[in-house]
């Protein structure tokens, strides 16, 4: 089974790896790449921090706070302690964290892309906490659809596509259309790693839902096709 990643391609390359080993053909075709925005650290009183993706740990070179940390996702746990941050919480998603969290009302600075959901920090607000955004990377978006990828897709070379967050796959249907390749870029089996990311692919032959919002998850739902 070949399998097309449109991630970045230096989590492509990881993830390429994990399923190589699971004896899974993979074609990279990265539709974006993050990059550090640069901006300095927001003043204030912060009392806790908050992140919810590895990217994050890229852009910011050092230790910015022995404050508590509070992540979604065991990848962004791994690279904050990499950097030396005191990983107090891990959520599987932005609304579990928030329910974790409770009522209170701490003042995080919120490690943030420049694109993310609205949900956790509204969330967090209405529970009483103030929330101030330090806006450490940013997605570039591909211009066209990767050449290869393009070619693959026309050939019927590809058996499936994962799309790690409803960006990406809002991304991969957009690029799609413009290249004039939206049949057959949503012929594989689209396996996305949540309801929001699915609901990009409406019209696909056929989409699944990962099983849990990670790699792993996303792998189970390959065996199962």
């Amino acid at each position: 089974m070949r399998i097309l990643l449109t991630r970045p391609e230096a989590d492509a390359r990881k993830s390429a790896q994990t399923l190589g080993a699971e004896g899974f053909e993979t074609l990279i075709a990265p539709l974006f790449e993050i990059a550090a925005t640069g901006a300095q650290k927001p003043d204030g009183d912060f009392t806790s921090l908050i992140a919810t993706s590895a990217h994050a740990f890229d852009a910011v070179m050092s230790n910015v706070s022995s404050l508590p940390m509070h992540v979604v996702g065991e990848r962004t746990a791994e690279a904050a302690q990499r950097k030396g941050f005191h990983v107090t919480q891990i959520a599987a998603d932005g609304e579990t964290l928030a329910r974790m969290i409770g009522q209170g009302a701490t003042h995080f600075l919120y490690l943030a892309g420049r694109e993310r959901r609205p949900e956790l920090e509204s969330q967090l607000t209405q529970q009483g906490h103030h929330v101030t955004p330090w806006i450490v990377y940013e997605t570039k978006s591909a211009q066209q659809f990767p050449t290869l990828a393009k070619a693959a897709l026309a050939a019927g070379e590809i058996d499936a596509v994962l799309h790690f967050s409803t960006r990406s796959a809002a991304l991969y249907r957009e690029l799609a259309q413009a290249a004039g390749i939206e049949p057959q870029a949503l012929a594989p089996a689209q396996i996305a790693i949540s309801a929001r990311a699915a609901r990009e692919l409406t019209g696909a032959k056929r989409i699944t839902i990962a099983p849990t919002p990670d790699l792993a998850g996303l792998i189970s739902a390959l065996k199962a096709l």
